[in-house]
C-alpha cells in the first residue's frame, strides 16, 4: 500500500510541475546570477594582499605560488604570485585561510580556455581578472564589503599594510 502512495505523490509533482513555464536561460545572451557562496573560481585582490603566504600554505593541491621580498618597515612585497589552475579544486581553503580576504572565492564562470597552458595564471592576469571583477560588480567583493574605486595596475609597488 505504501508503494502505491509514493507512486500518486510522485506523480502529483510531476503533473504540477508540466504546468510551469521552462526556467531556461538562453547563456551567452543572458546569464544566472551566481549565487554568493558559490565556488566558481578565485579572485585575487593585490590591495588587500600582504604577501603572508597564508593561501599557498593551506592549499592542499600546491597550486599558489607566493614570492615576496621584505622591505625595510617590515611589510612584504610581493614580486610574485601564481595560480595553476590546472590543479585547483576551487575547494576555497585558500580563501578561509587568508586573514585579509586577499583571495576570495566568487568570480565568472565564463573564463573557459581550450589551451590548458592559460590555466597558470600570473599576477598580471590575476590582478586585471579582479579589476574585471570589481567594474562589473559595482566595486564590491565577493565577501560583499565594498571597495575603494580604484584600478591597480600591474606590476604595483604600492601594496603596503
Amino acid at each position: 500500500m505504501a508503494y502505491g502512495l509514493a507512486m500518486a505523490k510522485g506523480m502529483l509533482t510531476t503533473l504540477k510541475h508540466l504546468r510551469r513555464p521552462p526556467i531556461t536561460v538562453q547563456f551567452p545572451e543572458e546569464e544566472r546570477d551566481i549565487p554568493p557562496r558559490a565556488r566558481t573560481n578565485l579572485v585575487w585582490f593585490v590591495e588587500r594582499c600582504t604577501g603572508c603566504s597564508t593561501c599557498a600554505q593551506a592549499c592542499p593541491d600546491g597550486c599558489i605560488l607566493v614570492e615576496t621580498d621584505p622591505r625595510e618597515d617590515g611589510s612584504y612585497l610581493v614580486k610574485r604570485y601564481e595560480i595553476d589552475f590546472r590543479l585547483c579544486m576551487y575547494c576555497g581553503l585558500c580563501a578561509e585561510a587568508c586573514p585579509y580576504e586577499a583571495i576570495q572565492v566568487g568570480g565568472s564562470y565564463t573564463n573557459v580556455v581550450t589551451d590548458p597552458t592559460e590555466l597558470y595564471v600570473d599576477k598580471d592576469r590575476l590582478i586585471g581578472q579582479a579589476n574585471e571583477y570589481l567594474e562589473k560588480h559595482d566595486w564590491v567583493y565577493p565577501n560583499g564589503q565594498k571597495a575603494i574605486r580604484q584600478t591597480v595596475h600591474a606590476p604595483s609597488e604600492r601594496q603596503h599594510h
